[in-house]
C-alpha cells in the first residue's frame, strides 16, 4: 500500500536532492515547480531540517499600517465603550472618536482600519452563524409616525425584585417615543402611559404594531382590549404580529438588547423610581446622541425631524395636537378643553382626565380608560353630551404569568 506523501516529506526529498535521480519527474509527480524544489533545497543546505518549516509571509515593513498611537486610541476607546455598556463595533468606535472634541479629526481612522486593528489584537468575536445582510430583506416605513412598534420586557432591581419595562419605537426613524418601568408584570396602565407620553411629544401615529400580548390585544381571545379601544378612538389603526413570529416587531425587539446591555453596565437601581431615572437618561441619549447604523450614522432625532410626520388616515390634513390634563367639574360633570366646555357626565366628576385634541377631534381618558371621543362643533363653546355614544364593554386582561 502506497504511503501518502506529506508536504514535509516533499521538502525533505527536495532538501536531500542527491537521492533524486530526475528532479523534473519528481516535481511533476508531486505537483510542485522546480523553483519550489530548489528553494527547499537551499533552505535545507543552509539551515538543515528546521529550514524546511513554514515561514511567515508577512512583509518586513508595512508602511500603510496604522501607527501605534492610532492603535492605542482605538483600543482605549473600545474599552471605554464596553465599560459603559454601549456599542463598540468599528462604526461605533469611529463615531465616538469623531464626536470627541479632544480627538484630532485627522487622527480618526476609517472603519476598515479600525476593523483591522481590532482583528489584529484579537478582540473581534467571530459569529459565522449569523446570516449575511443580503439574506435579510429590511422593511421600513417611509415617514415618522406612520407606524409605532410597542412591546415590554422584564428586568430586575438591585434586590432581585421583578419589574416590567414598556417601550414604543417609531418604525421609520427608530425614535424612542416612550420608555417606562413599573413593578411586577406589564399592565394596561403602563403601556398606555408610554403611548400617552409619545403622543404628547410626537403626535398621534397612523398605525400601531404590537405582538399578541394581553396588554395590547384581545383579538385571539375574543374581545377588544383597552389598548385597542383607545387607539381606535384616536384614529390609529392597530396591527398585531403573527403569533410566535417576533421578527415582525424586530426593531423594538432588537432595541431591548441595546437597552439591557447598557443597564448591565450601570449600578443596579434600588427602586422603580431610580430605574425610571436611568431610562429617562438612556432615552435622551438613544434619541439625540447615539448614532444608528441603519441611518448611516445619523441619530433617530435627526431622522424623525427630517420628514413630515404621518397622521391618522381618518384625519390626513395637518393639525396641531395638544395634550392637556384637567379635572372634571364635580357639580356639572364638564371638562374644559380649550376653547371648549365638554360634558362628560357626572360619573366622571372629580376625575383627573387627559384630553388629546387633534384639530377638532377630541379624545378624553381617565387613566387608561376611554371617557369620550367627539368631533367638536367649532360654532359653539359648550359641547353637550352625546346620547348615541357607543358603550364599550371592556374585559380587563389578566397580567402575564
Amino acid at each position: 500500500m502506497a504511503q501518502k506523501v506529506t508536504a514535509m516529506d516533499i521538502r525533505m526529498a527536495a532538501g536531500l536532492a542527491g537521492q533524486i535521480d530526475n528532479v523534473a519527474q519528481f516535481c511533476r509527480r508531486e505537483g510542485i515547480s522546480r523553483e519550489t524544489f530548489y528553494k527547499w533545497q537551499r533552505r535545507f543546505l543552509q539551515h538543515g531540517v528546521p529550514g524546511l518549516q513554514e515561514r511567515s509571509r508577512r512583509p518586513n515593513r508595512s508602511p500603510n499600517q496604522a501607527s501605534t498611537a492610532v492603535e492605542k486610541l482605538v483600543l482605549d476607546r473600545r474599552e471605554r465603550l464596553v465599560k459603559d455598556g454601549l456599542d463598540h463595533g468599528p462604526e461605533a468606535i469611529v463615531w465616538a472618536l469623531r464626536d470627541d472634541s479632544a480627538v484630532d479629526a485627522a487622527a480618526v481612522p476609517s472603519r476598515s482600519t479600525v476593523w483591522r486593528i481590532l482583528a489584529r489584537h484579537g478582540v473581534i468575536t467571530a459569529q459565522p452563524q449569523k446570516r449575511p445582510k443580503s439574506a435579510t430583506k429590511r422593511f421600513c416605513f417611509t415617514r415618522p409616525n406612520e407606524c409605532w412598534q410597542s412591546d415590554w420586557t422584564q428586568w430586575h432591581l438591585g434586590d432581585g425584585t421583578l419589574v416590567a419595562i414598556a417601550g414604543t419605537l417609531d418604525d421609520h426613524s427608530r425614535y424612542l417615543v416612550g420608555l417606562r418601568a413599573t413593578l411586577g408584570a406589564a399592565d394596561a396602565e403602563l403601556v398606555w402611559s408610554v403611548i400617552m407620553a409619545g403622543i404628547d411629544e410626537c403626535g398621534i401615529p397612523s398605525m400601531s404594531l404590537t405582538d399578541n400580548g394581553v396588554v395590547y390585544t384581545g383579538r385571539l381571545r375574543g374581545y377588544e382590549s383597552v389598548f385597542e379601544i383607545n387607539m381606535r378612538a384616536l384614529g390609529t389603526h392597530t396591527v398585531n404580529s403573527t403569533p410566535y413570529h417576533p421578527q415582525t416587531c424586530g426593531k423594538i425587539e432588537r432595541f431591548w438588547q441595546t437597552l439591557k446591555k447598557w443597564l448591565r453596565a450601570q449600578p443596579a437601581p434600588a427602586t422603580v423610581a431610580d430605574l425610571n431615572t436611568l431610562l429617562d437618561w438612556f432615552r435622551n441619549f438613544y434619541n439625540h446622541h447615539r448614532r444608528h447604523r441603519a441611518h448611516h450614522g445619523a441619530t433617530p432625532a435627526v431622522v424623525f425631524t427630517a420628514t413630515e410626520a404621518a397622521r391618522p388616515s381618518v384625519r390626513p390634513l395637518p393639525a396641531p395636537v395638544f395634550v392637556t390634563c384637567t379635572t372634571v367639574d364635580k357639580k356639572t360633570g364638564r371638562l374644559f378643553v380649550a376653547p371648549y366646555d365638554i360634558n362628560v357626565g357626572l360619573r366622571w366628576a372629580g376625575h383627573q382626565c387627559h384630553a388629546i385634541r387633534d384639530g377638532e377631534h377630541i379624545v378624553i381618558f381617565s387613566g387608561n380608560r376611554l371617557v369620550r371621543a367627539l368631533t367638536a362643533d367649532p360654532t359653539r363653546r359648550y359641547q353637550p353630551g352625546d346620547k348615541n355614544t357607543r358603550s364599550y364593554r371592556l374585559r380587563e386582561p389578566q397580567p402575564a404569568p
